[in-house]
């Protein structure tokens, strides 16, 4: 059967992580914006805590006595139940994903380029180098065996940091899941599927749903909860079959549930789900499980070249094509468009950046390298699948990587003049305030030769009828 949430609760940044206690009392949450949030079960916040930048991985230990958390800040931390920091090791770098094993007594850490192990109290025992992003970690009973994954790799580890196994999957993983005893993998990706895998790496099941797979969570009867980005939560038996599914209405991040699978939670944009879950359910029916979304897409003609290129208005109106990103300097297209042209419109189509999972694969093999291109990149390929909010939030991680780039400031006022317009179509007025302020910078930034914010600024002056329209 298909559930909805007993309660939602909201928190102000995009949530990244979430980890629920033992026994479903307590809910953390970590979100973009580096705020570690602490409710109940009820959906009552009892503390928030300010941390420098976003919050990649953390764990709840126990029934909610301490919570460890990591991220962009390149710091591991261990909290107690009043949200009091305990101690702070600092890895260095920073921390992608983070996992505490159900005994409480070991850490796992995936940064830029590693996989390491830390003891409860912060201490590192060893360091893997992967020379990937790991975005996914988990780690069995005791620490007997952690896996990592990044790009299109699956890394396989035992407790003193020796590799037992690395396999290449077909399409990028975003997340990764080991059994409390280390007998069974669990990975989520861009390939729509659950999978699930021996401790060799081999698969045994699949499961797919509507959209990519951003989380998993092994659960204590040896079966899976997975976060879909089709907006519901999928609730697997050990045998891949489907017992529940929970609507968000909104993709899913990341999910958790209590040790008696009597309660779950989803993340969802700044959305927090909860949700009864009853453990002794029976398999659903194929048919009740979901519908494969159909992707429609329309053409322009490219007057310059006088070729069909893939594109659609942003919300299929017309209304709001223009401005448009710069994408100079950043296809892999010898011939790049410039401003506002016919010729840079026609460059956003799915050859050029294809779709979301071409997006990540790109993201995790070069993440590391710090190149505010990637963000960039990341960001083009969102505003083609019309995925505003997500390419807003590359533009300003990109700013964020190289403040000097004008691209990144341009590009990301151009998505809040559409965000607001989106918001308020009537109100032009303040959907050109909002981009006022990063456009004013690209300028700055860009100097007298960047003709990309002239044609911008020019473009919302005529909109407010300060200048006529060409």
């Amino acid at each position: 059967m298909t559930r909805k949430p007993v309660f939602d609760m909201m928190i102000q940044g995009p949530i990244i992580c979430i980890s629920c206690s033992d026994d479903g009392t307590k809910i953390a949450t970590g979100d973009r914006n580096g705020r570690l949030t602490l409710a109940d079960q009820n959906g009552t916040k009892n503390w928030e805590k300010e941390i420098d930048e976003g919050i990649y991985g953390l764990a709840i230990l126990g029934n909610g006595n301490k919570v460890a958390c990591g991220g962009k800040d390149c710091k591991l931390r261990m909290l107690n139940s009043l949200g009091n920091v305990e101690w702070e090791q600092t890895v260095g770098k920073s921390i992608w994903s983070m996992a505490m094993d159900p005994s409480g007594q070991f850490i796992a850490v995936g940064t830029g380029d590693s996989i390491s192990m830390y003891t409860e109290g912060g201490l590192q025992l060893w360091e893997h180098t992967t020379n990937r992003a790991m975005v996914g970690i988990s780690i069995s009973r005791n620490g007997s065996l952690i896996v990592g994954c990044g790009d299109e790799f699956l890394y396989c580890l035992d407790s003193d940091g020796n590799l037992l196994w690395e396999k290449q999957r077909s399409d990028s993983l975003w997340d990764v899941a080991v059994e409390k005893d280390g007998e069974t993998v669990f990975v989520g990706g861009w390939d729509c599927k659950v999978q699930c895998l021996d401790k060799h790496g081999e698969e045994t099941w699949n499961f797919t749903t509507g959209g990519y797979v951003r989380s998993v969570v092994p659960l204590h009867d040896g079966g899976i909860l997975a976060g879909s980005h089709d907006g519901n939560m999928y609730h697997l038996s050990s045998s891949g079959e489907l017992l529940e599914k929970f609507e968000t209405g909104e993709e899913v991040t990341c999910v958790s549930a209590s040790k008696r699978m009597d309660f779950a939670v989803a993340g969802s944009g700044t959305r927090i789900s909860g949700f009864q879950m009853n453990p002794v359910a029976g398999p659903m029916a194929i048919e009740d499980s979901f519908e494969k979304p159909e992707i429609e897409s329309s053409t322009i003609q490219n007057e310059e070249h006088g070729t069909a290129e893939e594109y659609e208005p942003m919300f299929g109106t017309g209304m709001f094509d223009e401005p448009i990103p710069d994408t100079t300097g950043i296809l892999s297209s010898s011939s790049e468009g410039t401003g506002h042209n016919t010729a840079t419109r026609s460059y956003y189509s799915k050859e050029n950046y294809g779709t979301e999972g071409g997006e990540f694969r790109e993201f995790a093999s070069e993440v590391i390298k710090g190149d505010v291109k990637n963000y960039l990149r990341l960001g083009n390929a969102a505003w083609i699948e019309k995925k505003l909010e997500r390419a807003e939030e590359h533009y300003k991680r990109a700013t964020e990587v190289d403040p000097e780039e004008p691209r990144a400031w341009h590009n990301l006022a151009i998505c809040n003049y559409h965000l607001a317009l989106k918001r308020n179509p009537d109100n032009i007025e303040g959907a050109v305030k909002s981009a006022f302020g990063p456009l004013k910078m690209a300028k700055e930034k860009g100097g007298i030769d960047y003709k990309s914010a002239d044609d911008t600024l020019a473009y919302l002056a005529s909109q407010l009828g300060l200048v006529e329209e060409d």
